[in-house]
């Protein structure tokens, strides 16, 4: 059962990866419909280890709100309905390793912009697309 869900928890990445990338937003609606069969995981599995892993999308959540959009909602969001799939510290290694994937496309395109000469004080990058590649890593059991 658990490595179904893993690949139901990967496919929702992947559509959730893909709209950020494409339009920078993450698509509420297959948030939603992700969550329930996550909560229903959740419980079966043993709720007090999902609910721990839930602080990592409370605290972007909360980072978002004190940031005030810089860093976006969808990606708290995205790691709540993550919590129902994962376990604690597989959430948290989760989000760290993509925030390493991150840092490391965040410098690609800063170093771009500097041997070219182009500015890149308004780039963005999608966060979901940097959980990406550590999510495949997660799918394949590490």
């Amino acid at each position: 059962m658990e490595k179904v869900m893993r690949w139901f928890w990967f496919a929702g990445l992947c559509w959730a990866a893909w709209d950020d990338a494409r339009r920078r937003e993450v698509p509420m609606q297959m948030l939603g419909l992700w969550l329930v069969p996550g909560l229903i995981y959740a419980c079966a599995s043993g709720w007090a280890e999902h609910v721990k892993a839930a602080a990592v999308g409370a605290c972007l959540l909360l980072l978002s709100r004190m940031t005030e959009g810089a860093v976006g909602e969808g990606d708290g969001l995205f790691f709540l309905v993550t919590a129902c799939y994962l376990g604690w510290k597989e959430t948290a290694v989760l989000f760290l390793a993509s925030l390493g994937v991150s840092c490391l496309w965040s410098t690609v395109l800063m170093m771009r912009g500097f041997w070219t000469g182009k500015g890149t004080a308004g780039m963005t990058v999608p966060f979901l697309t940097c959980v990406w590649l550590p999510g495949l890593w997660f799918l394949w059991g590490g």
